[in-house]
């Protein structure tokens, strides 16, 4: 009977502590209108609901001078067993916030902060990514397709400037366009804002007076606004992050995946585990299945050539096997 009583009282005590695990994420943005933070949060969704903790979402806004103030703000109540936030423009601000509450849990996603121990951050191989994007966009400006034109011009519209874009993925999408045809001019423009439509609907008219046939956009909400171009000029666009091509299959050839759920997913229930090694960082790709391409979105196998078709599946396989680098 007293053994019956003590593994009562440990069940008690470890569904207590169950209970009590918290996560918060402090999203840097908006959830609406943004793939990337909306699959986060459904994969943060599946964790919680799979081991039984529980999350809360917090929205950052689109002002990036307002994060910093909200992470603090948020970590400073200490409610908290683990605070989630993201991207590359944060390691400066999760390294302050850690530095003043050394005993939080932190975790940073899509962004590498400075290694402390109460810190864990999570990258992703946007190169990969990128440079898909740039041999798809290269394979069809030469090709036949009916929206591409006789000039060899691309372009990668980008939200904002920062170390993961210029590093990364610009010089990858270069490099994917030119391993197709070193002659493929590849434009570069930076919108300066991840939300306005009419912002990227007017970059993408000037890109496309300039011969440029089809765009890749890493820009968010703005993005929107350069496919309503391409649609009333008969160009193309890829997209990026999740799979968008249903909104406008005739102007969304493909999208460069990038399953962050499944990233997020994993991270938060190793943290929920105590399975999340902190002080350390990881980068995950194609070899992690994070990092994709919609090979099997039926509009992309009914529209695309099947000669692009095997030759991005080829791309993709030497990718994966170290065979081609992405920078």
């Amino acid at each position: 009977m007293k053994k019956i009583f003590i593994v009562f009282i440990l069940l008690m005590v470890f569904s207590a502590a169950v209970l009590s695990f918290e996560v918060a994420l402090m999203i840097t943005g908006e959830v609406g209108g943004t793939p990337i933070y909306t699959m986060m949060v459904e994969g943060a969704k599946r964790s919680a609901q799979e081991n039984g903790f529980s999350l809360k979402v917090v929205e950052g806004g689109h002002n990036p001078a307002k994060w910093e103030q909200t992470l603090i703000s948020l970590v400073a109540t200490m409610k908290y067993d683990v605070v989630v936030t993201f991207t590359e423009g944060m390691p400066k601000s999760v390294e302050k916030t850690a530095k003043m509450f050394p005993n939080q849990k932190i975790i940073l996603i899509d962004g590498i902060a400075p290694a402390m121990d109460n810190v864990y951050s999570l990258a992703f191989k946007d190169e990969e990514m990128a440079y898909l994007a740039g041999a798809f966009a290269g394979l069809v400006t030469e090709s036949k397709m009916a929206f591409a034109n006789d000039e060899k011009k691309v372009a990668l519209v980008a939200g904002d400037i920062y170390p993961g874009m210029t590093n990364k993925m610009k010089p990858a999408f270069e490099k994917g366009a030119g391993d197709i045809d070193e002659e493929i001019e590849a434009a570069f423009v930076v919108a300066g804002t991840w939300a306005d439509p009419n912002r990227g609907k007017d970059l993408a008219a000037a890109l496309f007076s300039q011969g440029v046939d089809i765009v890749y956009g890493i820009a968010g909400y703005t993005s929107v606004g350069i496919v309503q171009e391409a649609d009333e000029q008969n160009r193309y666009f890829i997209g990026t992050d999740s799979n968008t091509i249903s909104n406008n299959p005739d102007v969304i050839l493909a999208c460069a995946l990038k399953s962050a759920d499944i990233a997020i997913e994993k991270v938060l229930t190793n943290a929920f585990k105590s399975r999340l090694d902190y002080g350390t960082s990881d980068r995950w790709g194609i070899k992690e299945g994070i990092i994709g391409f919609t090979f099997e979105d039926p509009e992309y196998l009914k529209n695309i050539p099947e000669t692009i078709r095997n030759r991005m599946i080829e791309i993709y396989e030497a990718l994966k096997e170290g065979e081609i680098s992405p920078l």
